[in-house]
């Protein structure tokens, strides 16, 4: 029987207060996916979307926070605000006009026909309603952590995390709201406007760039590499939004499962990221070998701890889904369905992202490749799309419709 160390008792209590304070907004998304179902039923598009402005979200505004935590520790915060600011909308536009015409294509390849413009309208909407709430929270929390004598590396990039998964929800139903109030004309000119502003930021930034400006330089990197690897890893997030606008109608027939999926897709991400954190630490101290076919003890133990995470967390939302199929007038035996369909679901989708997250640590690190800058967001949509496949799967076994 292997028996945990003290490092990894450690893990397990740490990784598991991370995990539940984190299910805390997710917990909420889940209730207002409940909320607002009659708008999910009139707008699948709203459902489609999720999973890639989630994750957007967290990418963009957890990165955000980081950057400033940097900044104000190196005393260059008033120097470089401003430029995080441009960066910053940059992101912002760039990454959600590239959701949105993701989703319609995918939305289109499995027989939902959306209008482009619409679908890129409504993430652009979204997108900055939710920025008119995230950008004065994550540099509040920054400044005034800082001012406290708190860290901002530890407290900005979770909480941000939450702060997203709060907003994203409304901040869509919202946008759709908007979206079918204005007329498609006026849809375009906003657009347009935004792409010309996109435009007119990026060629800013890169010709300040060329007169050697420190500042621009780095906002051009920060735009170089945060934009590619999140427009790579929302791919996936946006398959998992079409799986989700596929199964619409199951998943809108099961009392008790529509509130569990904001959470859902996020545990797995968050297990799979706290394990490749400290996969990545270890080999960088030379603690683990990198290779695939032997792992070490410590290894197993993490394993295990991947396990335990599962089981409290995914029991947890399952009795969540539960009672929502309670206050929804469902029956008991159905019920203990939904909980056991996410529990299953949840214990498959963990042992298959920790294996990936194993698989994909030691190859990264072997081809010299930095596991804390290229795993989080890769793996985060992986659990996404994985996510989505098993907790669907499990609810059609489990129920047998």
């Amino acid at each position: 029987m292997l028996r945990l160390s003290k490092e990894s008792v450690k893990d397990l209590r740490e990784g598991l207060g991370s995990l539940f304070l984190c299910n805390v907004g997710d917990y909420v998304s889940g209730v207002f996916l409940h909320i607002f179902r009659p708008v999910i039923e009139k707008a699948p598009i709203i459902l489609a979307l999720l999973p890639a402005a989630s994750d957007a979200r967290g990418d963009v505004y957890s990165s955000y926070g980081s950057r400033l935590g940097t900044l104000l520790h190196l005393g260059l915060f008033d120097k470089h605000y401003r430029r995080e600011l441009e960066t910053l909308l940059v992101l912002v536009i760039g990454v959600n006009t590239w959701i949105g015409i993701l989703v319609a294509v995918l939305g289109l390849l499995l027989g939902h026909s959306m209008p482009v413009i619409d679908v890129v309208f409504l993430a652009l909407a979204s997108a900055l309603i939710s920025a008119a709430f995230m950008v004065p929270a994550t540099t509040l929390l920054a400044l005034k952590s800082f001012e406290k004598g708190l860290d901002p590396d530890n407290m900005v990039a979770p909480i941000a995390t939450l702060f997203g998964d709060l907003v994203t929800i409304p901040s869509i139903v919202l946008g759709y709201e908007i979206e079918t109030r204005i007329p498609s004309t006026a849809k375009l000119v906003l657009v347009s406007v935004l792409l010309l502003l996109l435009a007119v930021l990026i060629i800013r930034i890169y010709m300040l760039r060329a007169r050697r400006e420190p500042g621009y330089r780095r906002a051009a990197r920060i735009i170089r590499e945060n934009l590619s690897i999140i427009i790579a890893s929302t791919l996936l997030s946006g398959l998992a939004g079409a799986f989700l606008l596929d199964n619409m109608t199951r998943l809108l027939a099961w009392p008790g499962i529509l509130v569990v999926v904001p959470a859902f897709l996020e545990d797995g991400g968050a297990i799979a990221s706290r394990f490749s954190s400290r996969l990545a630490t270890k080999l960088h101290l030379g603690s683990v070998e990198p290779s695939c076919s032997k792992p070490s003890g410590w290894v197993l133990e993490q394993l295990v701890v991947n396990t335990i995470h599962a089981l409290m967390v995914f029991s947890s939302l399952g009795v969540l889904g539960a009672a929502t199929a309670i206050l929804s007038a469902a029956p008991l035996a159905w019920a203990l369905r939904v909980f056991l369909a996410v529990l299953l679901a949840g214990l498959v989708l963990t042992m298959v992202v920790s294996g990936l997250t194993y698989c994909l640590a030691i190859g990264s690190f072997r081809y010299g490749l930095d596991p804390d800058n290229v795993l989080t967001p890769l793996l985060t949509s992986l659990a996404d799309i994985l996510g989505v496949m098993s907790l669907v799967g499990f609810t059609l076994l489990v129920t047998g419709l």
